[in-house]
C-alpha cells in the first residue's frame, strides 16, 4: 500500500470531553517535530542490533538528551555492554505514575538487502530510514519529547511521568524489564499506567480505519520434545527408531485442535470488528458466543488464522533435529514447538495435555519458556484519554482493541499490578510496517502526528486539571 502524507493541521475536535486549558496551551509545535525528527535520525545511528545489543550506548544517549533538560535519569547497568534508563518527570503525587516503556535493542539487518545503510538514520522522500524506525525507537522519541516539552512548558502535573529504556527485549534472554523488576521495582512499580509497543493505527488506501490498543496478548509456551530410540544402518528400518517416533508424535500433536475459549477482549474486539465488516461476516462477529455454538457460523469464524488464534491455543512445530547422514538411523531426535496460551490457561497443564495426545511417556517435553498471558481493562482513565485524543484528531474513527497473538514485555508489568497498553501511535499501511523487515522506515509525518497523540494522552491524563 502507499503512504499517505497525513494532514497535521487537523480540527481540534473534542466531542464532550473537556481538557485542562493548559494541554491545549502547550501542544507541539513544528519546531518540536522539527526536533523529534533530528532526534530520531540520531537514535537510529545509535547501532543496538540484539545479539549482542550493546544497549548501554543507548542508555546514554538517551540520558544525555534528559541531563540536558535537567530530567533526572539514570542508567541501571546489567554487565555485558546492556543497560537501562529511567527518567523521571515529578508530579505533585496526588495520582500514581504513568510510565512510557520502550526497549533500546533492535533486530538484526542484513545490510545487502537495503536501499539505504541500516543505521544512516538518512532522510529520503519524506520518511527516516533505519534498523527500528517502527520497532521502536520512533516510539521512544514521541516518549521522550512528551516529557521534553511538557518540562519547558512547566505544564502542572498530578502524576509522575516515567521512561523507560530497556535492553534486550528482542531476544529475551537477559531482559531488561524482568530484570529491573527484580532488582529495582522499588524505582518504578509504584505506575499504574504504561503506554509500550503494540498496536498501531490502520490504514488502508490512504484512509484511516482504526486506532489499535491491544489490552491482551498470548503467552509463549516453548518446548523441545526429544525420543530416543535404537541407532543403526538406514538400509534396515527401524519402526522404533527415534525419528520414527518423533514424526508420529508430531503428527498427533498437529492434529490436535486444542478447545474454542472466547475471551472477554476477545468478545469486545469482535463485536466492535462487526460494526465494519463485511455483511456474511458481521452476524457472527456482532455475536461471537452465539456463533460459536452454530456450526456454520463457528466454522466461518474459525477460518480466518488470527481469528483462529484468538479463540485457541497455537501450536507451531518450528524446528527439526536428528542425524546428520542419510543412511545412519541416529538413536537420537528431538523438535521445537511454540504454543502460545490465551490468559487464564496453566502452561503446565497444557503439557500435559500434549503428553496425554501423544501417549508415549518415553518422549520427554522440555520447557524452553513459559509466561502467562495477560488482560488489562478498558474502563480505566488511560483508555478514556486515548478516546479523547481519538476523539480530537481523528473523530468517528473507531477504536479496535485487537489482542496481541504474540507477547511483549506488558505480561511482566501486567502482572505486578499494572495496566498497560501497546499503542504505537503511527498510521502503517501493510507496507510501512516493515518492523522485522528491510528497509524499515518511518514517515516525517508519522513523527509528528505520534507525537502529538502521544503528548494529548499524557498531558490528559497526567495535568492537573483546571479548577
Amino acid at each position: 500500500m502507499r503512504w499517505l502524507p497525513f494532514a497535521l493541521t487537523l480540527p481540534l475536535v473534542l466531542l464532550g470531553a473537556e481538557r485542562p486549558p493548559t494541554a491545549r496551551a502547550v501542544d507541539p509545535d513544528s519546531a518540536d517535530e522539527r526536533e523529534a525528527v533530528a532526534l530520531l535520525a540520531e537514535y537510529l545511528r545509535v547501532d543496538t542490533t540484539n545479539p549482542p545489543g550493546n544497549e548501554h550506548r543507548a542508555a546514554e544517549f538517551l540520558k544525555s538528551v534528559f541531563d540536558r533538560e535537567g530530567i533526572p535519569s539514570e542508567i541501571f547497568d546489567q554487565g555485558n555492554n546492556r543497560s537501562n534508563v529511567l527518567a523521571r518527570l515529578p508530579g505533585s503525587g496526588l495520582k500514581r505514575p504513568i510510565l512510557l516503556l520502550n526497549h533500546l535493542d533492535v533486530v538484526p539487518a542484513e545490510a545487502a538487502r537495503w536501499t539505504v545503510p541500516p543505521f544512516s538514520g538518512a532522510t529520503r522522500d519524506g520518511y527516516l530510514w533505519g534498523r527500528g524506525a517502527t520497532d521502536m525507537k520512533g516510539t521512544a522519541i514521541c516518549h521522550l519529547m512528551t516529557m521534553l516539552i511538557l518540562k519547558r512548558r512547566g505544564v502542572p502535573l498530578e502524576r509522575d511521568v516515567l521512561f523507560l529504556g530497556t535492553a534486550d527485549e528482542e531476544e529475551g534472554k537477559e531482559n531488561g524489564v524482568d530484570w529491573m523488576i527484580s532488582r529495582h521495582k522499588d524505582r518504578f512499580g509504584s505506575a499504574e499506567f504504561v503506554l509500550t509497543e503494540g498496536a498501531t493505527i490502520s490504514l488502508e488506501n490512504g484512509k484511516t480505519t482504526a486506532w489499535n490498543v491491544d489490552v491482551t496478548e498470548k503467552s509463549v509456551l516453548w518446548l523441545r520434545v526429544v525420543t530416543s530410540g535404537k541407532a543403526g544402518h538406514g538400509s534396515i528400518p527401524e519402526p522404533e527408531g527415534a525419528v520414527a517416533r518423533l514424526v508420529r508424535a508430531l503428527g498427533r500433536i498437529l492434529d490436535y485442535e486444542p478447545p474454542v475459549r472466547l475471551i472477554p477482549a476477545v468478545e469486545g474486539y469482535f463485536r466492535e470488528l462487526s460494526k465494519t465488516a463485511p455483511a456474511e461476516l458481521k452476524p457472527a462477529l456482532a455475536d461471537p458466543r452465539a456463533a460459536l455454538a452454530d456450526p456454520a457460523r463457528r466454522k466461518l469464524l474459525l477460518s480466518d488464522p488470527y481469528r483462529n488464534a484468538c479463540l485457541r491455543p497455537t501450536i507451531s512445530v518450528t524446528g527439526l533435529s536428528a542425524g546428520a547422514k542419510i543412511n545412519v538411523i541416529p538413536g537420537e531426535a528431538s523438535a521445537t514447538i511454540d504454543c502460545r496460551l490465551l490468559p487464564g490457561e496453566d502452561p503446565g497443564k497444557f503439557v500435559e495435555t500434549l503428553k496425554g495426545i501423544v501417549k508415549d511417556p518415553t518422549l520427554r517435553f522440555e520447557v524452553l519458556n513459559a509466561g502467562r498471558a495477560t488482560a488489562s481493562p478498558t474502563d480505566t482513565e488511560l483508555f478514556s484519554a486515548i478516546r479523547r485524543a481519538r476523539d480530537r484528531l481523528e473523530p468517528g474513527v473507531p477504536i479496535l482493541t485487537p489482542p496481541l497473538t504474540s507477547s511483549t514485555d506488558a505480561g511482566s508489568l501486567r502482572q505486578v499490578g499494572m495496566v498497560v497498553y501497546g499503542f504505537e501511535p503511527f498510521h502503517l499501511s501493510d507496507d510501512d510496517d516493515r518492523s522485522h523487515g528491510d528497509d524499515e522506515r518511518l514517515s516525517l509525518a508519522n513523527v509528528a502526528f505520534g507525537l502529538k497523540v502521544t503528548y494529548a494522552v499524557v498531558t490528559d491524563l497526567a495535568a492537573r486539571k483546571s479548577d
